[in-house]
């Protein structure tokens, strides 16, 4: 048996770009027959749809509650049926349009480091190695309008994101190469915005999915990072 896990979600609560909210997530990966989802909204650097005139408190309130209510529908959802669906918190940012999903850094850490918002890559990378996370760049190889270059930091990251929902097939092809070329950890995500892409067929009857599948349900945030450091888990695409 495998246990799935989707590792690259965005809400409306704190993602512009998101068009359901964290909540509506729960009931909808769990008819696909996930077991859990990482809520990764894009942080401050990124196509956030929180307001930086607010104080540095209430803006990680606001970032974190789409993260939250899909945490507490699931806990509600679980109590109801005896189920053990899980929900983790993750962060997307991002930098000249490269994107890099972040596990490890919680709520707590980040009201605590409001110099997160100012750090430049390796600094981040460095703060992240610190606190024993994982940074993963999500769709390196993605070039859009709204994207000038592509930018590649091998030394500064764990891993690489080789399958995501919304790439082009050649896209995710070129980041298999990379993660091959240098020996990176690999994980896999939808990057959905919105659940109705989770229903949608795409292609040969293929959901807009992605994810990770492991041999074991994941204890912990702490569990998922040592199992892709360990290059452990299966590309779900």
């Amino acid at each position: 048996m495998l246990y799935k896990y989707e590792t690259h979600l965005h809400t409306c609560e704190a993602s512009a770009c998101g068009t359901s909210r964290g909540a509506e997530y729960i009931s909808v990966y769990k008819k696909l027959g996930y077991d859990g989802i990482f809520v990764t909204d894009h942080f401050f650097g990124g196509n956030t749809a929180v307001s930086a005139e607010l104080d540095w408190k209430a803006r990680i309130e606001q970032y974190c509650s789409g993260y939250e209510n899909a945490l507490a529908e699931a806990e509600r959802q679980n109590e109801r049926d005896g189920g053990s669906f899980k929900v983790f918190f993750g962060i997307e940012q991002t930098f000249r349009g490269d994107d890099y999903l972040i596990y490890g850094l919680g709520k707590e850490w980040l009201l605590a480091h409001p110099e997160v918002e100012s750090m430049g890559h390796g600094q981040l990378f460095d703060a992240v190695n610190r606190e024993g996370g994982l940074m993963i760049q999500a769709h390196p190889f993605r070039l859009r309008d709204y994207i000038r270059a592509i930018h590649l930091h091998p030394r500064e990251v764990h891993g690489v994101e080789v399958y995501n929902g919304g790439n082009k097939p050649a896209e995710n092809e070129l980041a298999e190469l990379y993660a091959r070329q240098y020996g990176f950890p690999v994980t896999s995500g939808s990057d959905i915005h919105n659940v109705a892409f989770a229903l949608e067929e795409k292609g040969e009857g293929k959901m807009h999915v992605g994810g990770m599948a492991f041999d074991s349900p994941l204890a912990s945030i702490a569990d998922y990072i040592s199992r892709i450091k360990n290059k452990e888990g299966a590309v779900i695409k």
